[in-house]
Parts: structure tokens; C-alpha cells; sequence
């Protein structure tokens, strides 16, 4: 027994990588086999009877039998044997009608059973649990014929969907946590201008606010006006930022290193900080979104420049399919906060701090992974922060 089932189980895997009509020929080839040797049993069995009935009631011979069995000379025998005898040979000559049939029957229900309802229960059960809105139940059939092919397809748009609505939940929860700081923010800008707006109401009109109170107190207004509409730009950007529609071209390295260095020269007519860019690839074209590349290089060069001493390092790097962007500052570096969360958006040091410094590289890291990349920071063994921008690109040798 042990011996029939591990055949059975090495014909059962050995179907699992046929198509469903060679696993259906091979099916009914193995049930005709059955069926060849059933009828052979049969067939004997039943001339062995026949033969001794036919003994027994006429002393004839086997193909006397026959004879008898074709002229209907058994008609006359009466008896229960005479019956027997007759019954044996209509189901001698029937038996192979009877077996094939019942061949096909027993194959058709194995076939349906194995090769067409379980598959088709996986992927019933898999798209009720999606109907349910659980994602994570697995779709899996093993076999390499039509029905697993199906299967795997389902199972990738399972883990599609999945994959849709994990960044939905993302996004929800970003979307939560910025409205929530961008709350905190325009709290207090808002509450200084109406302090001082209230002020004014009441010491204008009496004659108790000097020119100078009054210049003093309009500044002051005046640069939380700056911060809301700050805070507004801001969000503007994030949400613009969420939209954004990749738009691929192929570029000349040298090309797309001048124009950062058009960039860096601009700053530099405004900073007394020393900036400097560095690259030792040349000869190389490469397929990216250059607004993208630009957007992201331009947040870390302001991040570095805000929080930078005194100088700031670029580095363009081009490894496999991969173009990555080192900005490096000579600043007080990430805390051990900022390196897990300082791409986040909104992330700030304290909890009642008004300084976001995480905007922008929050920017970075959603045009990263819209361009198949991400955003790393690190801290420099000497002193200030490190972050490495790598988009995913295509690349054609000169």
C-alpha cells in the first residue's frame, strides 16, 4: 500500500506540470489501461463460468457454449444455472460498453475534481476575503497548468490590491499627521497677529502707541503673515508633490551635471558658504524626469545650506541603473531621531517645536520612490549630515 501511494502521489506531482488536456489524456489513458485490464479479468472470469455451466448442463465445450450462447439454444434451459448462464454471457459480451463508460465517468469526476473545482474553491475563497476587504489571504495553487497560471495571476492582482491599499492607509495617515502640524502651526502665527491686532484696537485710538510701537508691531505681524503663507507654499508643494506624473527623457550626463552646477552658482551669488559638486562619470545618457532630479537636488542643497556651518559638499554618483546624489554639511548632523524619521512628513525634533525641518526632505523621499528610488540619511564620521538621494534610471553607453 505504501508502494501504491507514493506512485500515486509521484503521478498525482508529475500531472501537476501538465496542461489540463495532456493531464486529461494522460487520465483517460491510465483509466483505459483499468479498463483493458478489468475486462480481461472479466472475460476470463466469465468464460470459466460459462464453461462449467455449460458442462453441467450439456457436457459441451466451451465455444459449444459460444454457439449456444449466439444461436439463443439457452433459451431452453429453465433452471437458475441456465439463468446464470445466460446472464454471465450478456455481460461477457456488454462488460467493455459497461467499463468504458463507467472509465469515463470516474475520470471526468477525478478530473474535475482535481484539475477544475480546487483551483476554482482557491480562488473563490481568495476573492470573498477580498469582497470582505481582507487583502491578506493568499491565493495559491501549485500546478503549472492553466488553472495555476490563473491562480497566479489572481494572486499578483491580490498582492496589487494589497500593495494599493497599504500606500492608501500611508497616505491617509500622512495626510492625518499633516493636517494635524499644519493645525499646530497656523495656531500660533495667528495668535500673535490677533494679540497685536487687538492691541492696536485699543491703544490706537487713545494716542498710546508711538510710531515707533506702531512700525514695531506691524514687523511683527508682518513675519507671521510670512510663516502662514510659508506653511500655505508648503502644503501646496506636498500635495503637488503627490500628483506627481513622471515625464522620462534621455539626457547627457554632462548636460544634467552643468545644470546643477547652474543651480549652485546662483546660490552661491547669495551665500557666503563654500559649495562645491563633484562627479567622475562622463559618457553615459540617462533616462530620468530632470524637473524631478532638480526638485530633489534643490531640497537637500537648501536643506544642507540651512543647516550647514560653513560648507557644503555634492557629490553625483552613477552606480548600475542607479543615480544617487550625496549632499553633505559640516552642521551639528541628525540626532538619532531625525535619521529614523527626519523624512518624514512634518517630523520635528521636539513635540511643541514650530520648526518642521523635515519638509523638505519629506518632498525628497516621495519623488525618490515615485522615480523607483529612496532617500537615506546618515550622519559624516567627522562632522555634519549626509543625504543620499538615488533614483532608479535608464541608461545607454555613448
Amino acid at each position: 500500500m505504501d508502494w501504491l501511494e507514493e506512485k500515486s502521489e509521484q503521478f498525482g506531482k508529475f500531472l501537476q506540470e501538465k496542461s489540463l488536456a495532456r493531464a486529461l489524456v494522460w487520465y483517460l489513458c491510465v483509466g483505459m489501461l483499468g479498463v483493458g485490464a478489468m475486462y480481461w479479468i472479466t472475460r476470463n472470469v466469465c468464460l470459466a463460468w460459462i464453461e462449467v455451466l455449460v458442462k453441467r448442463q450439456q457436457e459441451a465445450s466451451c465455444a459449444e457454449a459460444f454457439r449456444l450462447l449466439q444461436t439463443g439454444g439457452f433459451g431452453k434451459v429453465r433452471s437458475w444455472e441456465g439463468m446464470l448462464l445466460w446472464a454471465l454471457g450478456g455481460f461477457y459480451y456488454y462488460c467493455l460498453y459497461l467499463y468504458v463508460f463507467a472509465c469515463f465517468c470516474i475520470v471526468g469526476k477525478i478530473f474535475l475534481d482535481t484539475k477544475i473545482k480546487q483551483p476554482l474553491a482557491a480562488i473563490k475563497t481568495g476573492i470573498a476575503y477580498i469582497n470582505m476587504g481582507d487583502y491578506s489571504h493568499d491565493i495559491v495553487w501549485g500546478s503549472q497548468d492553466e488553472m495555476g497560471v490563473l491562480c497566479r495571476e489572481m494572486e499578483q492582482m491580490r498582492a496589487g490590491l494589497l500593495k494599493g491599499k497599504k500606500d492608501q492607509w500611508r497616505q491617509q495617515e500622512e495626510q492625518r499627521k499633516i493636517n494635524a502640524a499644519f493645525a499646530h502651526d497656523i495656531r500660533t502665527p495667528l495668535t500673535v497677529i490677533r494679540g497685536y491686532t487687538e492691541f492696536l484696537q485699543r491703544y490706537v485710538p487713545k494716542g498710546k502707541v508711538t510710531q515707533e510701537m506702531l512700525l514695531e508691531k506691524l514687523t511683527a505681524m508682518h513675519q507671521q503673515e510670512e510663516r502662514l503663507l510659508q506653511f500655505s507654499n508648503t502644503m501646496v508643494t506636498i500635495q503637488k508633490m503627490e500628483k506627481w506624473e513622471l515625464s522620462g527623457e534621455w539626457l547627457q550626463l554632462q548636460e544634467l551635471v552643468g545644470q546643477m552646477e547652474t543651480v549652485l552658482n546662483g546660490i552661491r551669488q547669495n551665500t557666503d558658504k563654500e559649495i562645491t559638486l563633484h562627479t567622475s562619470i562622463s559618457g553615459q545618457e540617462l533616462f530620468l524626469d530632470k524637473n524631478l532630479l532638480m526638485e530633489v537636488f534643490e531640497n537637500l542643497l537648501g536643506n544642507a545650506l540651512r543647516y550647514g556651518e560653513g560648507q557644503v559638499q555634492v557629490k553625483a554618483v552613477l552606480a548600475g541603473r542607479e543615480f544617487t546624489i550625496f549632499v553633505k554639511d559640516d552642521g551639528p548632523g541628525f540626532s538619532e531621531k531625525a535619521l529614523q524619521l527626519g523624512a518624514e512628513t512634518y517630523f520635528s525634533e521636539e513635540e511643541n517645536s514650530q520648526e518642521h525641518f523635515g519638509i523638505g526632505l519629506s518632498i525628497c523621499r516621495m519623488l525618490c520612490e515615485i522615480h523607483g528610488g529612496r532617500l537615506a540619511l546618515q550622519n559624516s564620521i567627522s562632522r555634519g549630515a549626509i543625504a543620499a538621494a538615488t533614483l532608479s534610471v535608464g541608461l545607454r553607453r555613448k
